[in-house]
């Protein structure tokens, strides 16, 4: 009689070797293989038995998995890889959101998560296919931004309209359904950051080397997606904030908690021992024109005095910060977080001393952010590097001529005479 673990294995290998297989045509088919392989690596034994099948099958797996994320069902892609990861990552360790056990500790009868079970083996793989394939990386990496950036920008539009819907005063007309889709949204939003988190952590040098053609434009996009969310998360008196006050049935996953704590964990990637590699990441995200240096302090509950000063009826809820989630978030990984913050703190008030006023005509037409650092042949039209190299990774047309662009060469005012 077969073992219950060699059944198990059995089945692993069928499932890792045909989940992305573009032969089977049925949704359906390819839906449950997907499900089915989601599910095994959700609990320990049967996790222990896809670490277990042959190494090519297991590798070939994690490449499947880790394929632009535009030409498939993508979220159930994104959460496999977060399953292996989850129990690794910044706060990252419960079993119920913490939110909800803070807020309404009464309320057992939510869903509770699985026990993390995270694979080191497999997210080992992972880090050697993003290393040694130099193409891998930076379309998989795309392809997580895009639908980062799509997927935080439908939650911001939806809890727009929700928020305008219950300032009616009828506000039983918010749409059930409509809430259920932005959870969805937010919930992905989440996952998303904890894979970037994930490939940060594993395998650093893939934004850090800027010998790697696409490392400078990955960090900086990462950069301006982290500040966006940030700033939109943690902005004082904001939407955000107003919709979670709200208090919504079917919002219970919308709080601080998951998205702080996930973007912190991506934020960490320069908390390392101080080397060139470290400063680059922390030059980057100081020169990204959303950069606050506000929404990094309220992570720890700094509020801006003046916002205190305001807040001063004993109605204001208390601010969010790590620092109460102490069940959750380990003495080791608060130290993280303080380092980084008095870095950034520090590193933001040298920069603000150091930088020079950038005439208007010398900023890039598309962003109006970054100084113009790339002209492109044949047209010799200007951008910044940033949006130039960010348009040629989905469209080789000049912005402003639409003549195709053959290369891009850097670019330096000439000094006035």
């Amino acid at each position: 009689d077969d073992h219950p673990l060699d059944t198990l294995m059995r089945l692993a290998a069928i499932l890792a070797k045909h989940f992305a297989d573009s032969r089977i045509v049925g949704t359906d088919i390819r839906d449950s293989l997907m499900q089915a392989l989601a599910s095994y690596v959700c609990y320990p034994h049967s996790l222990r038995a896809v670490e277990r099948i042959p190494e090519e099958q297991r590798i070939s797996m994690m490449k499947n998995l880790l394929a632009p994320y535009e030409q498939r069902p993508w979220a159930q892609t994104n959460w496999i890889l977060v399953r292996l990861w989850r129990g690794c990552g910044f706060g990252y360790r419960y079993t119920r959101l913490p939110h909800l056990l803070k807020t309404k500790p009464e309320d057992a009868s939510l869903p509770s998560l699985q026990k993390p079970c995270p694979s080191t083996l497999l997210q080992q793989h992972m880090a050697d296919l993003l290393r040694s394939d130099r193409d891998l990386a930076p379309s998989f990496l795309n392809s997580v931004l895009n639908q980062l950036n799509w997927a935080f920008s439908e939650f911001i539009g939806m809890i727009q309209e929700i928020q305008q819907a219950a300032e009616r005063l009828e506000r039983n007309f918010v749409d059930s359904r409509q809430l259920k889709v932005c959870a969805t949204c937010f919930d992905l939003s989440v996952s998303l950051l904890r894979v970037l988190e994930m490939t940060v952590t594993l395998a650093p040098e893939i934004f850090l080397d800027w010998n790697r053609p696409s490392s400078e434009l990955l960090l900086r996009r990462l950069a301006q997606l982290l500040n966006q969310v940030l700033n939109r998360v943690t902005a004082e008196r904001n939407l955000f904030d107003r919709v979670v006050n709200l208090r919504l049935p079917g919002l219970e996953s919308v709080d601080h908690y998951p998205i702080l704590v996930a973007v912190t964990g991506i934020l960490l990637l320069r908390s390392g021992p101080i080397s060139e590699r470290a400063e680059r990441a922390t030059a980057v995200l100081l020169a990204d024109p959303c950069f606050q240096l506000r929404s990094i302090q309220y992570l720890l509950g700094h509020a801006e005095p003046s916002a205190l000063a305001a807040a001063a009826p004993a109605t204001d809820k208390r601010h969010f910060s790590l620092h109460t989630y102490t069940e959750y978030i380990s003495a080791e990984e608060l130290v993280k977080v303080d380092k980084m913050l008095s870095h950034l703190s520090e590193e933001s008030k040298q920069a603000a001393a150091t930088t020079l006023p950038t005439s208007e005509e010398d900023l890039c037409p598309i962003c109006y952010a970054h100084p113009i650092s790339a002209i492109f042949r044949p047209c010799s039209h200007k951008s910044c590097k940033a949006c130039i190299n960010q348009h040629l990774m989905n469209n080789k047309d000049c912005f402003f001529c639409k003549a195709t662009i053959t290369g891009v060469d850097d670019f330096t005012k000439p000094a006035s005479s």
